[in-house]
């Protein structure tokens, strides 16, 4: 463990969390995401700004070690996102008791004996119980804990994560997919509303369900044109079963074609600005496959690269865009002008043989 993390920690035990922050901001320069070093002290930072109260932070660095390669963390991340986004409720007001504010006044000698013995003759009138009868709970009270539980229960069996999958697949060619998960075990009455309109749109994709509540939806090879169109269709289905307004995303895929190679430009505009505050909301995009050529721009959160895959966590409430260049070598085009050059070689050295006198070359007699 690096001197200054074991530093860190110690001052983040101790309570001085501005320290802390400052060591832990300064080895996030050196260890960066998916790898479990950068997680674990990004975990740290979650943990100091959870005492500085700056829970926006905190979310947002969780949101990103929940795709972090080593398993555990991403366990944790995920048990403390869920405890971070977790919603306050307020007490109502006929849960508590308030007592009368007393005034002090002067009150004459006469005036409390006069009192002392009304309160002799009730009490030998009426014997009443100490601390009167007992009452039981009113319906109200009950209605209300009772509609408080049910909403806990829906709210937290709302918890989804929406994962985009894009596979370019070749020139002009994607292959869209998305990963439905829902941290309740079990399928949502969203995914089933999903799943119904997608089949009445006539759509064609692959719709897979499984009874601990993931839902798999994949689409045959398309063109750029065909994608975005299903992209904006299952965007549009989606928002509409969940009873929400919120705008249609963009995909767009511009090639140049140069014989010996494609480059590519692709652009995903999302406008999450209408989408409002979802607990457990999770939504992200990956893109496969990856290849060294390959350049991203990532707004507002960057793009976390993998050995095969890219990732991209959308952030809700916000416009998120993401930019791809990249440069794809083709093997039919290298091919045809590697037999041209051959071509060209062997003219040349027919040339060469005829003016050296030798001739063309013949069958043996």
């Amino acid at each position: 463990m690096p001197p200054d993390l074991t530093t860190a920690e110690a001052a983040l035990g101790s309570g001085e969390y501005g320290k802390s922050l400052e060591l832990l901001e300064a080895l996030a320069k050196k260890y960066h995401l998916p790898s479990k070093e950068g997680a674990e002290v990004r975990m740290l930072m979650v943990t100091a700004w959870m005492g500085q109260g700056q829970e926006e932070k905190a979310m947002k660095t969780c949101r990103l070690i929940t795709h972090c390669k080593d398993a555990e963390l991403r366990q944790l991340a995920k048990q403390m996102l869920s405890v971070l986004e977790a919603p306050s409720l307020e007490r109502p007001k006929n849960w508590s008791v308030q007592l009368p504010i007393l005034k002090a006044s002067v009150i004459s000698s006469k005036s409390i004996q006069s009192k002392k013995r009304q309160s002799i003759k009730s009490s030998k009138a009426k014997q009443l119980p100490p601390t009167g009868p007992t009452e039981a709970l009113q319906i109200g009270f009950i209605s209300l804990v009772i509609v408080v539980l049910i909403g806990l229960t829906m709210l937290l069996s709302g918890c989804v994560s929406i994962t985009t999958r894009i596979n370019l697949s070749g020139p002009d060619r994607l292959q869209l997919a998305w990963d439905v998960e829902s941290s309740a075990n079990q399928l949502l009455p969203w995914q089933i509303d999903l799943a119904d309109s997608l089949g009445k749109n006539g759509q064609l994709v692959n719709i897979k369900n499984t009874s601990e509540g993931t839902q798999k939806i994949t689409s045959p090879t398309l063109n750029s044109e065909e994608a975005n169109l299903l992209l904006k269709s299952i965007f549009s289905s989606g928002a509409d079963a969940g009873g929400l307004s919120i705008n249609e995303p963009s995909l767009t895929l511009d090639e140049q074609n140069w014989v010996i190679g494609v480059r590519q430009d692709l652009k995903l505009f999302v406008d999450l600005m209408r989408l409002p505050e979802l607990p457990g909301l999770k939504m992200s995009v990956i893109i496969t496959p990856r290849s060294r050529l390959q350049k991203f721009i990532g707004d507002p959160n960057f793009v976390i690269k993998n050995d095969s895959e890219v990732l991209w966590v959308l952030e809700p409430g916000k416009i998120n865009t993401l930019e791809l260049h990249d440069w794809r070598w083709s093997v039919l085009g290298i091919g045809a002008i590697c037999i041209c050059i051959l071509l060209m070689i062997t003219l040349l050295l027919q040339t060469i043989r005829v003016r050296l006198g030798f001739g063309f070359p013949e069958l043996p007699p």
